[in-house]
């Protein structure tokens, strides 16, 4: 990255040093009778405050360069400091970055079926209780195609809770179309959550069938349960999600969730 020259470090300092003494003005110490003792005082305050300032904007610019694909050798390189100097004055911010390639990566893959699906949700509205909260996840998804990769990330995880809420709160649908959409929204915003989360949710212990000893997969919502959230390895996630009034809740692997989906329906 280009430095900045000597001439722009002086006309900066001298930038700042100008700001220092206006501020330090208006102070009531700085009064016009005040000693030069006080006036430096005032100044250094000043000073202080504008250092604390610049460090929460060095922090603030340093997390969105992250959030933009900036590496820590690049965000140490900008800040005149090395990569590991970097690392211990902003730590985290590698995987925001890696968070924020995968919401982009799934929105590319996943994007348009995402939308497709919403708008076979609405088709059956007359089912749902959610068709305000639809509409406006309709709003959404139409704008998050047309923003700029900068802009999706923060309009792609408003989407997802819109789409999770809605999925999770429709009663059981009657009809097998209304299902096939609901149940494949639930899938999404599941494996959304599964494949663009760098802190993967807690894996259950084992599958709740009784017996079982294979390992969960799926997390689903089972209606004749009370709507409890009950992990199930892949065949009892199966098995389960071919009542149309279940569906998937959280899935504990990327992928899993459209796959199980899809052997259930044969869509997805």
């Amino acid at each position: 990255m280009r430095k900045l020259s000597d001439a722009q470090r002086a006309a900066l300092a001298l930038a700042v040093e100008q700001l220092a003494w206006t501020a330090a003005r208006e102070l009531p110490e700085f009064a016009p009778d005040a000693v030069p003792q006080r006036e430096w005082l005032a100044v250094l305050t000043t000073l202080q405050v504008i250092s604390d300032s610049a460090e929460q904007l060095a922090a603030s610019a340093a997390l969105s360069a992250a959030r933009h694909h900036a590496d820590y050798p690049a965000i140490g390189d900008a800040a005149e400091t090395t990569r590991q100097g970097a690392k211990r004055r902003w730590p985290g911010l590698t995987g925001l970055s890696e968070e924020r390639r995968r919401k982009l990566d799934w929105w590319q893959r996943r994007g348009a079926q995402l939308a497709e699906c919403v708008e076979a949700v609405l088709a059956t509205a007359e089912e749902h209780a959610e068709t305000d909260r639809l509409e406006g996840l309709r709003t959404q998804l139409a704008e998050l195609a047309a923003a700029a990769p900068a802009q999706r990330v923060d309009l792609l995880d408003t989407a997802l809770l819109d789409a999770h809420a809605i999925a999770l709160r429709a009663r059981p649908p009657a009809g097998a179309a209304a299902a096939l959409a609901i149940g494949l929204l639930s899938a999404l915003a599941a494996d959304a959550y599964a494949t663009t989360n760098t802190q993967p949710s807690a894996v259950a212990a084992g599958c709740s069938t009784p017996g079982c000893p294979a390992g969960p997969v799926l997390a689903v919502l089972v209606f004749a349960a009370g709507w409890e959230a009950t992990p199930a390895c892949r065949a009892h996630a199966v098995e389960a999600l071919r009542h149309r009034a279940n569906r998937i809740v959280l899935a504990y692997e990327p992928e899993v969730a459209l796959s199980v989906f899809t052997e259930v329906h044969g869509t997805g």
